[in-house]
């Protein structure tokens, strides 16, 4: 003996069922409309940075990149920290912006000392070097851009962090670099006889 189920959504059910369709469309769509908007402002905000930085405007090339790469502020400290812009990017967005805020940071600690403290204020300036030389970058790109799993950061934002000012300082170690150093060998391998 089969048993046969009916289902029948009478006048008020059909109605529910298409009013819950087209909330979840709606739903859908201003969940895409919203990551899409993200994305737009995101990259708005590369292109005008990049733009600053192109033309040697570093301390706003920086400025424009901040809101990216920091997560916004919240009014209740106690409520839940929100994650940078950055970090709900796509990934090439985010290899990007974490690219350029680097080679802007880069860039900046190329001037002179005297020409950055006039760029960017001698307080500014030296609080930007302490944080390079502290070893405070890669932290920073690891809690804002990827949630605080250091092996989620992408390899070429990895590169860029150990660029030619950003690298760690020989005399200490720094938590600037993801891994050590290679060991030094003294022979060369070959063939062995």
């Amino acid at each position: 003996m089969s048993s046969k189920r009916n289902s029948y959504l009478g006048p008020d059910g059909l109605s529910q069922a298409r009013g819950l369709s087209a909330s979840i469309t709606s739903l859908a769509s201003s969940t895409s409309s919203a990551r899409g908007s993200a994305s737009s402002h995101i990259s708005k905000t590369y292109r005008q940075a990049s733009t600053l930085f192109l033309t040697r405007r570093l301390p706003e090339a920086l400025s424009t990149t901040l809101p990216l790469v920091s997560p916004p502020t919240s009014d209740d400290p106690n409520g839940p920290l929100e994650p940078a812009p950055v970090a709900k990017a796509s990934r090439s967005s985010r290899i990007k912006v974490w690219s350029l805020y680097l080679t802007i940071l880069n860039a900046t600690l190329d001037l002179d000392p005297d020409e950055g403290k006039e760029a960017f204020g001698t307080q500014e300036w030296r609080a930007l070097c302490h944080k390079v030389r502290e070893g405070e970058i890669w932290e920073e790109v690891v809690r804002n851009g990827y949630h605080g799993v250091e092996g989620d950061v992408d390899a070429d934002v990895v590169i860029n962090l150990y660029g030619p000012q950003l690298r760690p300082v020989p005399q200490a170690a720094s938590p600037l670099t993801p891994f050590p150093a290679p060991p030094s060998s003294s022979r060369t391998p070959g063939p062995s006889t």
